[in-house]
């Protein structure tokens, strides 16, 4: 157990939540919830994630700022005034969902028994963590420099001219592609979004965990790339797939039923590597649904994602764009005929209005017959 320094004065009790992943733990958790995470300098996104829960409070295994880099998840978690038990050690990952946990200074109970002992989050650490990761930033930034450098000599055809991407079974050349991404924010970028897609209509690209946004939304992916697990079999068949090389068990899968697919060993995720292939195909623009990707994410991530997102970022600058900012921006068009449509309404509206009245009607007899007049005719 790591010993306290801060402390909670104010008890807090609730059931006890964990799961594999934050984005699993988000769906699972409800108002109320203790969360208990296992992640070392967790990020923004993920912090918004687990604040929108509502939790009573969140324990943290590690070190949610540890100084590596700037503590922006856990100065939101406490921006949302949401208590965090920092260093709480792996007896908390032993603990039963739905345990009822009670918070008190530093210790971690469940009825009478401390089960676990952290240090309270405070402002006075994320700052500390925030000034001791300037440092730590400036070493990450020539590491991952010097990596990029490297990946760039292996993979630039791949980049920078597509070369070794799937094929497409249908041009995107172009058109408008969507690529929505398996996180939490997918959901609500596409409802942001529905005006435009139905006005433009793109040629969607899913990655596997965000097919269930998708039929949500009310949209059938064309393609689904990356990690297939939780993808339905009517999705897989329905669409064209392209899936990781290594995955043994996607590959058995999409052969049993038989579906459109191929396998590739590109190191990407699947949100860059459909962006990538829609880039390279010539899409007109490329629209991202769900991601929210700072410099300090590409940074924090594993070097093959990081540098990834970072090089297919640069790629696409010209194409790619964030659904939030097609959502602020873009103006619904309504087509000649539904304009046509609505002035003849309006005008027969206003015809019916005037000549149910007898003033109205002699008002418009007075102004016909001296216009009519000005052109030498009679009434």
């Amino acid at each position: 157990m790591t010993e306290h320094s801060e402390r909670i004065d104010v008890p807090v009790t609730g059931p006890a939540r964990a799961a594999a992943s934050i984005r699993e733990l988000t769906f699972k958790a409800r108002p109320g919830d203790v969360l208990v995470i296992d992640m070392l300098d967790l990020r923004e996104v993920e912090a918004d994630a687990l604040a929108a829960t509502k939790p009573a409070a969140v324990i943290n295994a590690q070190r949610t700022a540890s100084g590596r880099q700037p503590a922006a998840g856990a100065r939101r978690l406490l921006e949302a005034g949401i208590p965090v038990i920092d260093g709480a050690g792996a007896a908390v990952l032993a603990i039963r969902d739905g345990s009822e946990l009670t918070l008190h200074g530093g210790d971690i109970m469940r009825g009478a028994a401390v089960v676990a002992r952290g240090t309270a989050l405070t402002q006075e650490r994320v700052v500390a963590a925030d000034t001791q990761a300037l440092d730590h930033l400036k070493v990450q930034v020539a590491v991952f420099g010097s990596h990029a450098l490297e990946r760039l000599e292996r993979e630039g055809a791949l980049f920078f001219e597509g070369r070794g991407l799937p094929q497409l079974s249908e041009s995107v050349a172009g058109r408008v592609v969507l690529v929505v991404t398996a996180t939490d924010a997918a959901a609500a970028d596409l409802a942001s979004i529905k005006l435009f897609m139905a006005d433009r209509r793109p040629f969607v690209i899913a990655e596997g965990g965000a097919v269930d946004a998708c039929a949500a939304a009310k949209i059938r992916p064309s393609l689904i790339v990356g990690d297939i697990e939780s993808a339905s079999d009517a999705a897989l068949t329905g669409a064209q797939v392209v899936t990781l090389a290594g995955d043994q068990g996607a590959l058995t899968r999409l052969e049993a039923l038989r579906a459109n697919y191929s396998s590739t060993d590109i190191a990407l995720d699947g949100a860059d590597l459909g962006a990538l292939i829609a880039h390279h195909g010539g899409a007109e623009a490329v629209v991202i649904a769900g991601r929210r990707t700072a410099a300090l994410d590409v940074l924090s991530a594993d070097a093959e994602t990081g540098i990834g997102s970072f090089l297919t970022s640069l790629v696409t600058r010209r194409t790619a764009v964030e659904a939030s900012v097609i959502a602020a921006t873009y103006r619904h068009r309504h087509s000649p005929l539904f304009v046509g449509t609505v002035l003849a309404l309006s005008v027969a509206t206003l015809a019916a209005a005037i000549f149910a009245s007898d003033d109205a009607r002699g008002l418009v007899v007075d102004v016909w017959n001296t216009v009519f007049g000005w052109f030498g005719g009679e009434a």
